[in-house]
């Protein structure tokens, strides 16, 4: 089974011109007139100056830089000056401030809104992790889930699976769309097997271990010790409070409530999941949740982590209120630091235009040795929001043709390519498929700064080879890590009202 992805739109306001563009450019055309009566008015000097703002205005409004418009670059660049300006570049926790975790969780930045709620299972003893954000209303837990060999499977299960999937997806953006379920992110992790369960499933099979065929294979697992990596993954879905009010007053409202309600709706999730032979771990304890977010601030804990809960010793997981990192600043405009790693978060900006299968990330998981974290964070639109917004599309796009054609201008491949895709999204929300805006992001961790830069060229040859253009988020590298590098189903700015699809 193969399939390819539509084309990011190009269309603008008018023409493919963003408002923000023509508003740029129509300056530039003011400057231009200006300068010219103030010529002949004799004042050559001050004619110059509007002539190069005339300049300096049009490039800025038609030049792209690194995948972006100049215009979608000013926000992005002012809101780092200010930030660093405000020195709020940097954040201290832990130790750094005595007492911040004290009794809740800290965490930097656009996560600092998490708190976490008391949730037990239906069974009175299996604690559950959920994380409130006190401003955004909404409730995030995070699934374990464990794949199969899709490689090794024969095409009839492959495109069973693909099918089942699919299934999921459109359970996911319709029924508990429409139960509160606002955003859901698939986050895949490949982190050192510190472990090195081949050593210990030898050290404790072996029976004679004074052969030659033990000291070679104790040699050969040994030697594998630093390259050994497992990959775990997580899907993380976020519920609105809001959207749940009527049900969480039927509950008795307050936190019990809220934990009640969502955890009823998690069951379900979990056993549609399982419906369609994905394999899972249950939901993430407090302690459990808190692991993984901390080994994400802090890679060097996760030797440490992995030999928790052995008996007689620390239990397993973290303390939910030390999740968070002790200290994190970002490096320059494409790096952040966070205790002993550096990360970069890429954004995927074009997925694969041409036919490719569906093991087409496969790469980015078998020929990267690095630390890196993969996540696909996915926003279900409604049923009546994705009709209006193709039909927008369609009747803009009728219009922009047209308007082309009145001024004899040439129609691009892309174009045609975007308005095919455009009408193949509309025969398939006809067919009751469910319409997702989603965001693919692809964080690379490292331990120093010119490993990082090594895997960063890794992983985009990696990128460019399946057909994928990616974007290095410059300026946004705090607000990218937790978006792509932690489950909590961040990274896609909430749509605001009809007219926002």
């Amino acid at each position: 089974m193969q399939f390819s992805f539509p084309p990011r739109s190009s269309r603008g306001a008018v023409m493919g011109f963003t408002w923000s563009q023509i508003v740029m450019v129509a300056s530039g055309v003011l400057c231009t007139v200006t300068g010219v009566n103030v010529l002949v008015t004799g004042h050559p000097w001050t004619a110059a100056g509007l002539f190069v703002v005339a300049a300096v205005l049009s490039v800025l409004g038609l030049l792209r830089l690194r995948g972006r418009r100049v215009t979608e670059w000013l926000p992005v660049i002012g809101g780092a000056l200010v930030q660093r300006a405000g020195r709020q570049d940097r954040y201290r926790g832990m130790v750094f401030a005595p007492g911040s975790v004290a009794e809740h969780l800290d965490l930097p930045g656009p996560a600092a809104g998490y708190r976490w709620l008391p949730a037990v299972a239906a069974d009175g003893t299996t604690h559950i992790g959920l994380l409130a954000h006190a401003r955004e209303r909404t409730v995030t837990a995070a699934l374990l889930c464990h794949g199969s060999n899709y490689l090794l499977a024969d095409s009839a299960v492959q495109e069973q699976r693909l099918v089942d999937w699919a299934q999921v997806l459109n359970i996911l953006g319709s029924e508990y769309a429409d139960l509160g379920l606002v955003r859901w992110a698939l986050t895949t992790r490949a982190v050192p097997d510190t472990g090195n369960r081949a050593q210990r499933y030898l050290a404790d099979r072996a029976i004679d271990t004074t052969s030659a065929a033990y000291q070679s294979l104790a040699e050969l697992t040994a030697a594998a010790g630093p390259s050994a990596q497992r990959h775990e993954t997580f899907l993380a879905v976020v519920f609105d409070i809001t959207r749940m009010s009527a049900e969480i007053a039927d509950a008795g409202g307050g936190d019990a409530a809220i934990a009640a309600v969502v955890l009823d709706k998690l069951a379900g999730i979990e056993a549609t999941v399982t419906e369609a032979g994905v394999a899972t771990g249950g939901w993430l304890s407090p302690r459990g949740y808190a692991a993984v977010l901390r080994s994400q601030w802090d890679p060097a804990d996760q030797a440490e982590l992995d030999l928790r809960g052995t008996a007689g010793g620390v239990p397993a997981g973290v303390a939910p209120r030390l999740a968070g990192p002790a200290a994190t600043e970002t490096v320059g405009w494409s790096a952040l630091r966070h205790d002993s790693g550096y990360s970069r978060t890429l954004w995927v900006a074009e997925m694969p235009r041409t036919l490719v299968g569906a093991t087409w990330l496969t790469g980015l998981y078998t020929r990267v040795t690095g630390r890196r974290t993969v996540t696909l964070v996915a926003q279900p639109i409604p049923a009546a929001l994705a009709n209006l917004a193709a039909r927008r599309e369609q009747v803009a796009r009728a219009g922009d043709e047209l308007t082309k054609r009145k001024l004899r201008l040439v129609r691009t491949a892309r174009e045609q390519e975007e308005a095919r895709s455009v009408a193949q999204i509309d025969r398939e929300q006809a067919a009751g498929h469910t319409r997702y805006r989603y965001a693919l992001l692809v964080t690379v961790t490292a331990a120093t700064m010119d490993a990082l830069e090594q895997d960063t060229r890794t992983v985009k040859r990696i990128l460019a080879r399946a057909g994928c253009e990616a974007v290095t988020l410059y300026g946004e590298q705090d607000q990218a890590f937790v978006a792509g590098a932690l489950p909590l189903g961040r990274g896609l700015a909430p749509i605001r009202g009809w007219w926002s699809a």
